[in-house]
């Protein structure tokens, strides 16, 4: 079932009064400046068309970590985990890397069901493997996220929109970028983002934004996305929300899934984040221990509470 939201202004003054003047705040700030800032820049690139097909998940690999080869996956563990995410009830699915085994993922998505939307990842936008590995699953794949949470500093502005541009010359497809969502409403890479991306991408995370309670939570991801859709005219598709479920109080797997259970009643095109803990995350300096914690399934396979009401939430879809 296609999912687009075409958000216009009505929908700024309908929600519930208790967050309306919150969001009419954002919007004072932020809206004038956003639409004059995507009007100026936008380009004849931002003519790539992205489509969203719910529900989607945001995947990165089983038990795998990108610092151990140790870990890296084989075909067959590629495709168990992609049949344990289709049984869920997932169509869609974004990837983050296209290095190695990784480059082959669009292509096993697809034979294993995924009949959704299909973005692939490339972490590296200077890496010649992924770049090949990206163009050759062109097939399969609707459009293209190149780099996340990088711009500034593992690339330049300079250089992802070059390499931007000829990708979308390569495959004829979409291509964006990711960065935090507060990126696109403020900051040094703001007009960038709006006037490069063939759509915006973000990653919406309340929880870095102390957000606890899963209403107000919502409430947040609701009010960014609102103002952005409205104040750009462009498709805004979250490429990851969630919450985690352990290494912060007030979290945990019931929390999980109040969270999803108010996320899924605004009726947002978003990637539910992520498929798997992944315990990497909380082994590195540059992570804190909670970003181990924020898959629907455990690092072992085995599903957290929120995975039986996803197959009810998803078995009339």
């Amino acid at each position: 079932m296609i999912r687009i939201k075409t958000v216009c202004a009505y929908r700024l003054i309908t929600n519930k009064l208790s967050s309306s003047l919150y969001r009419w705040v954002i919007v004072s700030l932020f809206g004038i400046a956003l639409l004059i800032s995507f009007g100026a820049n936008a380009t004849s690139e931002q003519q790539h068309k992205i489509s969203f097909v719910a529900p989607g998940i945001a995947y990165h690999p089983l038990a795998f970590s990108p610092h151990d080869k140790k870990t890296t996956p084989t075909k067959n563990d590629l495709i168990r985990d992609l049949r344990t995410l289709h049984n869920t009830g997932f169509k869609s699915l974004v990837t983050y890397a296209a290095n190695g085994i990784l480059g082959s993922i669009p292509k096993l998505a697809r034979q294993e069901g995924f009949k959704g939307t299909l973005i692939m990842g490339i972490w590296d936008p200077s890496s010649s493997e992924e770049w090949r590995n990206a163009i050759a699953q062109a097939p399969y794949v609707d459009g293209y996220c190149l780099g996340n949470e990088g711009l500034g500093i593992r690339y330049s502005q300079q250089l992802l929109g070059k390499r931007m541009n000829q990708l979308r010359k390569a495959t004829g497809l979409p291509v964006t970028t990711s960065e935090p969502i507060d990126s696109y409403l403020k900051g040094a890479n703001r007009d960038w983002l709006l006037a490069n991306s063939d759509w915006i991408f973000p990653l919406a995370h309340p929880f870095w934004a102390n957000q606890p309670k899963p209403k107000e939570a919502v409430d947040w991801i609701i009010a960014r996305y609102d103002y952005l859709a409205a104040n750009t005219g462009a498709t805004v598709i979250l490429k990851e929300a969630g919450v985690p479920t352990s290494g912060a109080d007030d979290y945990s797997e019931p929390s999980q899934v109040s969270f999803f259970t108010a996320l899924e009643s605004a009726h947002l095109p978003f990637f539910y984040f992520e498929a798997f803990d992944q315990p990497w995350k909380g082994d590195t300096q540059k992570y804190h221990e909670v970003e181990a914690y924020w898959g629907i399934y455990h690092s072992d396979g085995t599903p957290k509470e929120i995975v039986p009401w996803l197959r009810g939430q998803f078995a009339n879809e």
